[in-house]
């Protein structure tokens, strides 16, 4: 077994736990909020290094941080700053019917399952999709909920800066009204925002989910090193690599393609590669394409692969370059 697949076993191993530490992590702080990002670095470890860096940090800012401070940087990063808006419905679908049918279809999920959502909030918040996957027994619904639906939204709210080329420098320099720059504010509707529009189609188990038509993940070299920006991240790259579904199927073709990459690359057996699927609306681009991450020293790289992840073929990476 590679050194990746065994790590993606461990990861596996304690979904429940790492999605219910990173469910109260990213909901509205609470009291011990550095001392359950403690507990979900350990939990990391070394099977996802630069996961368990990245929350690490935010560790550190939580203990550093009052606790009303945190909760006042944490109101304007989700709630004052679109892009992170977090709700899974809202990223991937913006405000139409399509999003209603997610909650409904969100809501039926809960009562099968016996999972008692918090009332008071939308079935479609990210801390309770999170605690609704840690309370489920697995399956091809949960895996499908997780690759098409909180995948891609944790890409979207990753993948785009929160302002033009500004990037934060520690816990003293976060705006605890906003989380975002004031002069970016009058300007958030000139940015690229979810139009509403999507093109989708019915998933396992009712989720209908899909992607806005403006969908991009260009923009991963200039995003802010904001605490819960890399709380965001750390999960994201969770999710991609142990999260999901354990046996073969999407893990084998992830590893094939990952295998390629380090040998195009000259990349060590070590370094973290990730490989995922993407809806893609662009003119002529096939429905989904591939997404290839990693890092060097010169920073993270990011290419595209216009075909599904099945498809892709070594000859397909020969005109990439980090």
């Amino acid at each position: 077994m590679s050194v990746f697949l065994n790590r993606a076993e461990v990861l596996f191993s304690r979904r429940a736990k790492l999605l219910g530490l990173f469910a109260d992590i990213l909901d509205y702080p609470a009291p011990r909020l550095a001392d359950k990002a403690a507990e979900c670095v350990a939990l990391i470890g070394v099977a996802q290094p630069e996961a368990a860096a990245l929350l690490e940090s935010f560790r550190r800012f939580a203990e550093e941080t009052p606790l009303g401070k945190l909760q006042e940087v944490y109101s304007g990063f989700f709630d004052l700053n679109s892009i992170c808006h977090p709700y899974l419905g809202y990223q991937l679908f913006g405000e139409n019917y399509k999003r209603s049918i997610f909650l409904l279809g969100l809501k039926k999920a809960y009562r099968s399952a016996g999972f008692e959502a918090d009332p008071s909030e939308i079935p479609d918040r990210l801390s309770i999709v999170l605690r609704y996957i840690a309370h489920s027994k697995g399956g091809e619904e949960i895996d499908e909920l997780m690759s098409r639906g909180l995948l891609p939204a944790l890409a979207r709210m990753t993948t785009k800066p929160e302002s033009d080329g500004h990037h934060h420098d520690g816990a003293v320099d976060i705006d605890g009204d906003t989380g975002i720059e004031r002069a970016k504010l009058d300007d958030r509707e000139q940015r690229k925002q979810l139009k509403g529009q999507s093109q989708g189609d019915i998933l396992m188990g009712g989720f209908l989910l899909a992607m806005s038509e403006d969908y991009v993940a260009d923009d991963v070299s200039e995003k802010r090193a904001h605490p819960y920006h890399q709380a965001l991240e750390a999960l994201r790259l969770l999710v991609d690599v142990g999260l999901t579904k354990k046996g073969s199927g999407l893990s084998a073709e992830q590893e094939r393609v990952r295998t390629w990459t380090r040998e195009h690359f000259n990349l060590g057996d070590d370094e973290t590669i990730m490989v995922s699927e993407a809806p893609c609306s662009d003119p002529g681009c096939p429905p989904v394409e591939t997404h290839l991450v990693f890092w060097t020293p010169a920073g993270r790289h990011q290419f595209k692969v216009f075909k599904p992840l099945a498809e892709v073929v070594p000859d397909d990476l020969l005109g990439l370059r980090a």
